[in-house]
């Protein structure tokens, strides 16, 4: 990344809680201390047992080697957690690879060394999720596990959690085979302007598996992604993918889903980041939109992704509003520049007269918190006519969805 880049203000909270700060230095001048964590061990030791548990640990503990082997580090391991330490050499510029902060850099790389790959096991395929920090650095005594990151947070007992985290397990597989393998992409639809329908804003990736020339849309696979921890690294797959088809197309403006776990500016976003503040054309015409199929709160972390991606020009969405685990908190506090009310406040508002209202006034205030507001849902001319008639600005949804483009 650029060193411009990192002096923005709004980067400055996020990089400090990795540990790097405004001027691209790690937190100790003469080493870069890294913990890293599989935060799914105890889960994959649950679901399957501690010899599969193991075996995944194990191929983790080799994949941080190689990464220490190629990048003159040290490592060492506890549990299911692992502590890197490479030099920083006092007098070395601090800017390593790709302009990056050494720090970001290492980190990214741990990421993608450790879990970018799953794990073939007897019983399939287990994907390792994996967190790091950067680590400070004293002559104190030093508790890696109080430093690495905490397991999911989920109950992880009985049969029929187990028959689901392996069900779950196998749908990664699926989604990450078809994505290593070249077999997703996307249905382009387009988000019109609810009082010039034949103006488009901006066309939304749906994401689909294609088999034999035929496109699936895969968003419901997606939760099991969620429950896994498992989901950014598909996301990041598709800001990436829609950011090259942006390059293709330079007169058009498009939008891609991330989930709401994705909504944290760390070690994963950094290079997305780097070609953001660089290709500030393809940034202005960008809409992430952040999905409420996980809960979503407007926390410090949220609102500094939020702000992050707007100073680079980006705009930013609030997908399914009123649906899921949207709150009215998020919607009020993240300083979103759109708001996209989910198809069920369409569908009551065209049964009764409380439906109506309810819709109307959901609009209203939707309307006060970002500067555009997108109905969902629209599939025949009548759902447009009570769209307008609420306030809303742009409109998407079957009656449009033929007119996407190809790309």
């Amino acid at each position: 990344m650029s060193n411009r880049l990192y002096l923005l203000p709004a980067l400055i909270a996020p990089l400090s809680r990795l540990g790097v700060d405004s001027a691209g230095e790690p937190s100790c001048p003469d080493a870069i201390c890294i913990v890293a964590s599989i935060t799914n061990f105890s889960q994959v030791e649950s679901a399957h047992g501690s010899v599969i548990a193991s075996s995944m640990r194990n191929v983790v503990h080799e994949r941080a080697r190689q990464v220490c082997q190629a990048d003159g580090g040290i490592l060492t391991m506890s549990g299911a957690h692992l502590l890197f330490v490479f030099d920083s050499p006092p007098g070395s510029h601090p800017w390593g690879e790709m302009h990056a902060p050494r720090a970001t850099v290492l980190l990214e790389r741990i990421f993608f060394s450790l879990g970018d790959r799953p794990v073939e096991t007897s019983e399939g395929t287990v994907f390792p999720v994996i967190a790091a920090r950067v680590a400070l650095w004293n002559d104190a005594p030093f508790n890696i596990a109080a430093v690495g990151v905490n397991a999911i947070a989920e109950g992880r007992s009985g049969q029929e959690w187990r028959e689901r985290y392996v069900a779950d397990m196998s749908v990664a597989a699926t989604l990450f085979n078809a994505m290593d393998e070249d077999r997703l992409g996307f249905e382009w639809e387009p988000v019109h302007d609810a009082n010039g329908e034949s103006t488009v804003r901006y066309f939304e990736a749906l994401l689909c598996q294609i088999e034999e020339g035929v496109a699936t849309r895969v968003g419901a696979m997606v939760a099991a992604l969620e429950r896994l921890g498992l989901v950014r690294r598909l996301d990041q797959w598709v800001v990436e993918s829609v950011i090259d088809a942006l390059r293709l197309n330079r007169d058009i403006s498009l939008g891609c889903n991330v989930s709401a776990q994705s909504a944290t500016l760390d070690a994963w976003w950094a290079f997305i980041v780097k070609t953001l503040s660089e290709e500030p054309d393809i940034a202005a015409r960008l809409i992430i939109e952040i999905t409420e199929t996980t809960p979503l709160m407007a926390t410090t972390e949220v609102r500094v992704f939020v702000k992050s991606l707007q100073s680079l020009g980006c705009r930013v969405a609030l997908d399914d509003v009123g649906a899921g685990h949207s709150n009215v908190h998020a919607l009020v506090e993240l300083g979103v520049d759109i708001v996209k009310i989910d198809a069920v406040y369409l569908r009551q508002a065209g049964r009764d007269v409380r439906g109506a209202e309810r819709f109307r006034q959901l609009v209203g205030l939707a309307k006060t918190c970002a500067a555009s507001v997108v109905i969902e849902g629209v599939e025949s001319a009548d759902d447009a006519e009570v769209s307008r008639s609420s306030g809303a600005d742009w409109l998407q949804g079957y009656l449009f969805s033929k007119s996407g483009p190809r790309m």
